[in-house]
């Protein structure tokens, strides 16, 4: 156990955490004090790079968001975004055809990967974060701030899992999340830390290959992610714990995952918020001194 006289924020971020599950599971550490359900409807299209930069600047980017939209344009999966009408061809092409139209058509229509293009967007424009409000912040990087969610090495084994190869994707991912793991509980052992920002897209990375298949096989992941909690409590007891989503997972076709339209938010301290951007000027209100 670890304590220190300066302030203490812990946000975990969990990509694709479902507030659905955690509900339905009785996930008592990711509950906490005080939990409830996040409204996404100010984001144009719901994904991962858009929200998790709101967090952390207290707004939405428009800018970044207009790249969003023209993929969702392409792709489709956004309700509030209308599918270009050559796009919707793509319903009826099998998973290998689908694949090799986005590599090599449409990603290029629409300027290039727009995960990497994204990535460090906030860093890029110098914009003020919740990081300002700490002498001695750390984090192991948050899409828009630093994280890119789809690697090279990444992209080339989800397109082996899409064509029905899993196991790798599955393992390079698992992987990810445990050298993560590793990186926050040693920054937990260190009290000159006064704000910790750690991020894990595990839940987000494995649903969107395995939400469709019983949902139970999701389970040992959830439960996963509760002991890490439970764990970031028990080292640090003095601390405000928040934990976040951008997103959650709900089942597609076939044996897919794609994003829910809601997120999730729970606190130690019995603080809530009602929108993701929200998490900007609650974590201002504890800044050091």
């Amino acid at each position: 156990m670890v304590t220190s006289d300066s302030p203490k924020i812990i946000v975990l971020g969990i990509d694709g955490l479902e507030y659905n599950l955690v509900e339905e599971w009785r996930l008592k550490n990711i509950m906490q004090k005080t939990y409830c359900k996040l409204d996404l409807s100010d984001y144009k299209v719901i994904v991962t790079t858009p929200i998790w930069g709101s967090m952390l600047t207290g707004k939405i980017d428009e800018e970044i968001m207009r790249i969003w939209v023209k993929r969702s344009e392409i792709m489709g999966g956004e309700k509030t975004v209308k599918q270009k009408w050559w796009a919707k061809f793509g319903l009826f092409l099998p998973p290998s055809v689908n694949l090799w139209l986005w590599v090599n058509v449409f990603e290029k229509f629409i300027g290039g990967d727009p995960f990497g293009r994204t990535a460090n967007y906030i860093l890029e424009k110098k914009e003020l974060t919740i990081f300002q409000f700490f002498k001695n912040s750390w984090t192991n990087g948050i899409p828009s701030y630093g994280k890119n969610t789809s690697t090279t090495i990444k992209r080339d084994l989800m397109k082996q899992a899409i064509l029905k190869e899993k196991t790798p994707y599955r393992n390079h991912v698992i992987q990810n999340y445990k050298d993560d793991k590793a990186q926050l509980f040693s920054v937990l052992e260190k009290p000159e830390i006064d704000f910790v920002f750690w991020y894990t897209s595990l839940l987000d990375d494995l649903g969107h290959i395995d939400m469709g298949r019983p949902v139970a096989l999701m389970m040992k992941h959830y439960l996963d992610i509760n002991e890490v909690v439970g764990r970031v409590k028990e080292t640090r007891p003095d601390s405000i714990i928040y934990v976040i989503s951008d997103h959650g997972m709900k089942p597609s076709k076939g044996i897919l995952g794609t994003h829910s339209n809601h997120a999730f938010f729970s606190s130690n301290s019995g603080e809530t918020i009602e929108k993701p951007f929200q998490l900007y000027n609650l974590i201002s209100k504890h800044k050091s001194g």
